[in-house]
């Protein structure tokens, strides 16, 4: 099986059930490489305990082609697009930002209250 090198943007309450739960997914090739979050308290501490460093959007794609997936569970459409601009001009071909509706799908499939927040323009 080959590994999925993932990376998770916003730790707010769905972002954190799906960070727990990718954790716990290690031994079946999930590795979380990195997050990015608006850097509230009880979100760097949910990444500390991770063993995360909280990135910005920058330096998470300056991580470069070692993340396959970004899923962006902000629900914010200004860091939507500032991560879509930012992965564009990094000419990185190989990262992927998840559509909304495939991180809504992997939410439905974890269950345990991981809903993504009402964006304000959904979809990408």
């Amino acid at each position: 099986m080959e590994n999925q090198n993932i990376a998770i943007v916003g730790l707010n309450e769905a972002g954190q059930k799906m960070l727990h739960k990718m954790l716990a997914l290690k031994d079946r090739g999930v590795n979380v490489v990195g997050v990015a979050t608006q850097h509230q308290k009880s979100e760097i501490n949910t990444a500390d305990r991770a063993g995360l460093d909280v990135l910005t959007i920058q330096q998470l794609v300056d991580v470069g082609e070692k993340v396959d997936i970004i899923f962006d569970l902000s629900g914010n459409r200004a860091v939507r697009s500032e991560l879509r601009r930012t992965l564009f001009s990094s000419n990185n071909q190989h990262t992927v930002i998840a559509p909304e509706s495939v991180a809504r799908l992997v939410c439905a499939m974890i269950g345990d209250g991981c809903e993504l927040p009402t964006s304000e323009q959904p979809g990408y």
